[in-house]
């Protein structure tokens, strides 16, 4: 089995949020931290600036630096987003603050055209959620983590396997992955200075001077590394939401949306193997007032069984005479899913939604237009991977 991994990485993560958030920073140097720089932007590194430079400093080198403080439930919304989009193409991913590893191995006949779908996967993040995110492939965690850093920002690299070399041996022995600074240092006194010239140590040499790390590091430097991808945790929420493109009060349109958005978001639950026991659908109407209503249930996975639930919580909260602008379907309180069927019923749907996921998951989630959601074909955008909603969707 051909053993393949995506290292997606945001670009500048907190800076680029920020960014994200305020129109004003677009284009200018920005920082985030306090005290120290714990992310700053390309422009700010266009200017010297780097991340765990003192700010008071940062600020002498750039007097015209935004500095930012972090937010961190701003930023775990926007990565969860983004591992949303991973999961639509991965069977398993690693996520980590700011980037996920994304195991394809075994994917061969889904994806024949790995560089095409990192392409499309880049895509579908910047259009989402706004972020520029940089993609590397190839055999192993440790080479996509070296093709990525190698492609950025905003960029996308393959290494194939067997090309593994061409990428190691001009290496500086300082960014072989668990070389810190004193054992570099140690190298390039001996004057060893690229990955090239290090592979000429036995591995018994590197064992006796480093012990376990020199054993590792000898594998390292011949692009081996098995460390295997560690599959996520449960999410506290999964959301679909979106703004009309023009305020409704159209039953037909508004019940096709909330079809939609339900649609999306069981889908993921079933990626993910959960159950889902909680629901919010949230609404805004056209002068800006809110209302949200809440309603727990028995853990399903069932679109049939969680679509009248909705509609029922919608309609029963929509009751001023004023359009509405925004709607949102927010699904909480997660378990595993069981083996166990209690109902025929129950079975025959899950039958059906295995087959409709995986058509979905080889030629998109757009391949399918479900139940009330045909309504909205001619009055919303729509393509290959479905419907164009205007706000992003996160999980957290």
């Amino acid at each position: 089995m051909r053993s393949i991994l995506f290292h997606v990485d945001v670009d500048a993560f907190f800076a680029s949020a920020e960014q994200l958030r305020n129109p004003f920073l677009r284009g200018r140097p920005v920082a985030v931290g306090s005290g120290v720089i714990a992310s700053c932007s390309y422009e700010a590194r266009s200017r010297g600036l780097s991340n765990g430079m003192a700010l008071h400093q940062a600020q002498r080198i750039c007097p015209e630096l935004v500095v930012v403080e972090g937010r961190y439930e701003v930023y775990r919304c926007l990565t969860d987003a983004l591992w949303e989009i991973c999961l639509r193409y991965a069977p398993a991913i690693e996520t980590f603050l700011d980037e996920a590893l994304c195991d394809f191995s075994g994917t061969d006949r889904i994806y024949p055209d790995l560089v095409e779908v990192g392409h499309r996967l880049r895509r579908e993040v910047r259009e989402e959620i706004g972020l520029p995110v940089t993609v590397g492939i190839a055999k192993n965690r440790m080479m996509a983590r070296l093709a990525s850093k190698s492609a950025k920002p905003d960029g996308l690299r393959m290494i194939p396997p067997g090309q593994e070399e061409v990428v190691l041996l001009p290496l500086g022995i300082e960014h072989l992955p668990g070389v810190g600074p004193k054992t570099a240092a140690l190298f390039q006194e001996m004057k060893i200075r690229t990955v090239g010239e290090f592979r000429a140590i036995p591995r018994q040499t590197l064992e006796g001077m480093l012990g376990k790390v020199g054993h590792d590091l000898y594998d390292r430097a011949r692009g081996e590394d098995t460390r295997a991808v560690e599959e996520r945790e449960i999410p506290r929420t999964i959301s679909r939401e979106t703004t009309f493109h023009e305020a409704t009060a159209k039953r037909e349109e508004i019940d096709g949306m909330l079809f939609y958005l339900v649609d999306r978001g069981m889908r993921t639950i079933r990626q993910l193997g959960l159950q889902v026991r909680t629901v919010k659908v949230s609404l805004r109407y056209s002068d800006w007032v809110r209302e949200e209503a809440t309603l727990s249930f028995s853990p399903t996975s069932i679109d049939e069984e969680v679509q009248p639930l909705v509609r029922q919580l919608l309609w029963g909260r929509y009751t001023r005479r004023v359009t509405l602008r925004h709607v949102g379907v927010v699904f909480r309180n997660f378990s595993r899913q069981g083996a166990q069927l209690d109902l025929f019923s129950d079975q025959r749907f899950r039958l059906l939604h295995e087959a409709v996921d995986q058509i979905r998951e080889r030629f998109g989630h757009g391949a399918i237009v479900a139940g009330r959601a045909i309504s909205l074909l001619g009055k919303i955008p729509h393509d290959s991977y479905g419907y164009i909603l205007r706000t992003p969707s996160l999980t957290k």
